[in-house]
């Protein structure tokens, strides 16, 4: 069976350190997804051998599909690992789990002008002839690295502000 283990609502690291944390999930070789995820679950003292198994097919826009970024589904999963729930409650603030993923992403939206991967690359990685751009334009260095790296101060923010609140 698979467990999460869940320490406190405490921050492990500094907004910094989980950037750095995350930007070197990525260059070990983790999907933005998953980088982002593992950064947060770290931050939160979350460990589990679903992390970060349960984000690889959200990468690039889920399965290169170029929906919803990668690292910003990465962050909503983060968020969910200290607001999401297991049974029909209400958060104590009077807070529905999902607002703070709608926070989330009007925050990435906000920043970036948009939260489809697609558009953020400006590029189709479901066509062939994108994909090469893709690797050609080092996008993965260029832009992808950074929705990385913002979208997990974004979500930190939004787990700090909201625990404060709890």
């Amino acid at each position: 069976m698979n467990k999460i283990i869940v320490n406190d609502a405490k921050m492990k690291l500094s907004k910094e350190e989980a950037k750095r944390s995350a930007a070197t999930h990525a260059e070990e070789g983790f999907l933005c997804s998953e980088s982002v995820l593992m950064a947060l679950a770290e931050c939160l003292g979350v460990s589990s051998n679903l992390i970060p198994r349960m984000a690889t097919g959200f990468g690039a826009g889920i399965g290169r599909r170029g929906e919803i970024c990668g690292a910003l589904s990465g962050a909503i999963m983060g968020v969910g690992l200290r607001f999401g729930r297991n049974q029909h409650i209400v958060h104590p603030n009077g807070k529905r789990p999902y607002w703070y993923a709608s926070q989330l992403i009007d925050l990435f939206v906000e920043t970036f002008g948009d939260s489809k991967c697609n558009n953020l690359i400006g590029l189709d990685l479901s066509r062939t002839e994108d994909l090469k751009k893709y690797r050609e334009y080092n996008v993965w260095n260029t832009k992808c690295r950074n929705f990385i790296e913002i979208a997990t101060e974004i979500a930190y923010d939004v787990i700090s502000s909201s625990t404060k609140e709890a």
